[in-house]
């Protein structure tokens, strides 16, 4: 994009941008690297898109992830008296300190690397049977058929969540995908009361009989760490909507990238003990996060020479500062193995890094490699030109992904 071209006020909010954001991306760094967006509500929020000014702001304690603040905008801007559904007001995302420590301690305690990389052999066995039932000649679409399902089962094993209940956390998943609060058919307020019914109704089944899973691990953890049924309820809330959702789209992405570089692929293959190392790379590049969660400031604040005012939303850019010169000098819109430190932002900084981050990486490894392990010659069954991006303010997933799973001959 040429650095004289003028940005509707909506600029982030187009789909030219959201098929292709990094060329855009590129001149406001450039020219505006603290830019207004417009919303066709008559709001605004400011965007950050500089990988220092970045992750600066996501240290800063003035930019606020408490979810009442939030919601006490929203109050003041429309006029109408709103509150943050329990479900979603209780989980460390959406908490600051004081609160947000004691429940990060919690989650850590409870979301270990050791208990992600326990789950590793299962995952494994998650992927090959849902590569069984992709494999055949006709074209596969390994959205709905891979990179969706397969954080959903995970979580929901994590969780303890016994596998017959597992097509209904699919289809709880796909709603509070699809559905926003202000859709007039009632879907989304619909799905949040069936999944906060069967989650209240498995923690006291947990309550009672704990196993080896994350909600017995918060429930029967030790006083100091304890959670109210409230709490654990929202967390589980949590991992069902932003954990499935940041995971889908990093497994999609990371899928789209192999097969659209395949020498990295068989490289990959061919030196399998680097795909644990490769795996910063591939998020740096594929970018699966659009946008940090937002934040409100609480008082004025300066970023990259900018004041912006109390009581404005800050939108941070991860998939900006991902591709920032200033942070990857070396060919930043490339993905390359070999890139030294490819220090991200996909997870976060400060104390609202992703407690997630490990085992989201488990999983889009696991992913992708026994994907090229057991079907080396999969290849997209349509130009990569052709591949869609659906329209997110947070992730960036694929709308499908056609793989023809088998090379040409058999």
């Amino acid at each position: 994009m040429a650095a004289t071209r003028t940005l509707s006020k909506f600029w982030m909010l187009t789909n030219e941008f959201t098929q292709n954001p990094y060329p855009v991306l590129e001149h406001v760094r450039r020219e505006s690297p603290v830019r207004e967006l417009a919303f066709p509500d008559g709001s605004r929020a400011w965007v950050v898109t500089r990988y220092d000014d970045a992750k600066a702001a996501l240290a800063d304690p003035r930019l606020s992830r408490d979810i009442h603040v939030h919601y006490r905008l929203m109050e003041r801007r429309t006029g109408c008296p709103m509150a943050p559904p329990p479900e979603e007001a209780n989980h460390l995302a959406n908490q600051e300190p004081p609160r947000h420590t004691p429940l990060r301690r919690a989650i850590s305690f409870a979301f270990t690397p050791r208990r992600a990389e326990a789950l590793r052999p299962r995952v494994e066995e998650i992927a090959d049977r849902l590569l069984d039932d992709l494999a055949g000649d006709a074209p596969a679409d390994l959205i709905t058929g891979y990179a969706d399902p397969l954080p959903v089962i995970t979580i929901a094993e994590l969780m303890g969540v016994p596998a017959d209940r597992w097509t209904d956390f699919l289809r709880w998943s796909a709603a509070l995908r699809t559905y926003s609060p202000t859709d007039p058919s009632g879907r989304l307020q619909s799905t949040i009361r069936e999944l906060s019914d069967y989650m209240a109704e498995l923690i006291a089944c947990k309550e009672r009989e704990p196993g080896e899973d994350l909600l017995s691990a918060l429930i029967h953890a030790d006083p100091e760490r304890r959670l109210t049924s409230t709490e654990i309820l929202s967390t589980g809330f949590a991992l069902m909507t932003g954990g499935n959702d940041t995971t889908a789209s990093l497994v999609g992405g990371v899928l789209a990238a192999l097969l659209t570089h395949p020498a990295e692929r068989q490289r990959l293959l061919a030196e399998p003990g680097r795909w644990t190392a490769s795996m910063d790379e591939l998020i740096r590049y594929v970018s699966p996060i659009s946008n940090a969660l937002q934040r409100v400031t609480t008082e004025p604040v300066e970023l990259g020479g900018v004041t912006i005012p109390a009581d404005e939303v800050v939108v941070i850019c991860v998939m900006s500062t991902n591709r920032d010169t200033d942070q990857f000098p070396d060919r930043p819109d490339d993905l390359d193995l070999d890139r030294p430190k490819p220090a991200h932002l996909s997870f976060g900084h400060g104390i609202h890094y992703c407690s997630g981050a490990h085992l989201a990486k488990v999983i889009t490894e696991v992913s992708a490699r026994r994907l090229f392990e057991r079907f080396p010659e999969a290849r997209l069954a349509v130009d990569p030109a052709r591949l869609e991006y659906e329209q997110n303010v947070v992730v960036r997933p694929l709308k499908a992904l056609p793989v023809l799973m088998r090379g040409p001959g058999h």
